[in-house]
């Protein structure tokens, strides 16, 4: 489906004027220049197209969103995805340009953005997830017998540590509804029913220290998040600790202040849900649709 012309915000139109005076079309390079960030890498061809153009801030990069993000919304109709997900990914490329706070060239911002405007990216509310793999490293951030369960289940339950749906926690204000365990589950059902779309996938993935048991039980509305792979049909094992960094003194004052004291120590909880048993309980819960 061909989109119809849509003219450039003004916002943009600076930024663009700039790639010109540079013989640059932002809208043939976006698509390529974003499809190569990948985890703070391959950004440097971005920082060079910024510099030769003499722009600041992130005007380049908002200009290279919302081409790709017009190329991307013509494919977003045939994607095997959830119609939830299609629905909420058609909304958020409209307006990428337009996204809140910086998205400068090598933060964690862009590169989230980059990869929803390459359709690498995909939102299911609270939660997000892109296509990747279990690392074989993981293997050896997992203490005995953790580490024989988790070659285990990989071998005999996922058949493979690649590909699968690596699920990540989607920034503020969708966050929030983290907190409401309806949210969630709504965001798991459409994770799952986006797996069955995708057979090749193997399971759905979350790597994050609040599927440390030990954070369930300090916790305990933490629960939810871990439902699905503890009560149907996962596993999770804990790695290695989880830093301050990990996003495990967010939000919580006290939590906060007991970990920098070092009175609690969270792992990372390593979580695996089987695309058949995430099928399963979607199939027995037509009420998170």
């Amino acid at each position: 489906m061909e989109l119809p012309p849509v003219e450039l915000p003004e916002a943009l139109r600076g930024a663009n004027a700039a790639l010109q005076r540079i013989g640059v079309n932002a809208e043939s390079r976006a698509w390529e220049l974003l499809q190569q960030v990948e985890n703070g890498a391959s950004v440097e061809p971005v920082a060079k197209l910024k510099k030769a153009a003499g722009l600041n801030a992130d005007d380049l990069e908002r200009l290279l969103l919302w081409c790709a993000a017009r190329q991307a919304m013509s494919q977003v109709p045939s994607l095997p995805v959830e119609d939830n997900v299609r629905a909420q990914l058609d909304q958020d490329l409209r307006q990428i340009h337009a996204i809140n706070g910086s998205v400068a060239t090598g933060s964690y911002p862009f590169e989230r953005a980059a990869k929803i405007a390459t359709l690498r990216r995909f939102v299911a509310g609270p939660m997000e997830w892109e296509i990747s793999g279990i690392p074989r490293s993981f293997v050896l951030s997992a203490a005995f017998p953790e580490n024989l369960r988790l070659l285990a289940f990989v071998t005999m339950r996922l058949g493979g540590w690649a590909p699968c749906f690596f699920m990540h926690v989607a920034p503020s204000p969708r966050n929030r509804a983290l907190s409401v365990p309806r949210q969630v589950l709504r965001a798991y059902y459409r994770m799952a029913r986006s797996l069955q779309l995708q057979p090749a996938m193997r399971a759905l993935v979350a790597h994050a220290w609040f599927h440390d048991p030990a954070a369930v039980r300090d916790n305990p509305q933490l629960r939810v998040l871990s439902q699905p792979y503890t009560e149907h049909g996962g596993l999770i094992v804990t790695l290695d600790p989880a830093p301050p960094s990990s996003g495990v003194i967010t939000g919580n004052k006290q939590r906060e202040a007991d970990y920098i004291s070092g009175k609690i120590v969270y792992r990372y909880g390593l979580a695996m849900w089987p695309r058949d048993a995430a099928i399963r309980w979607a199939d027995a819960h037509p009420e998170y649709a």
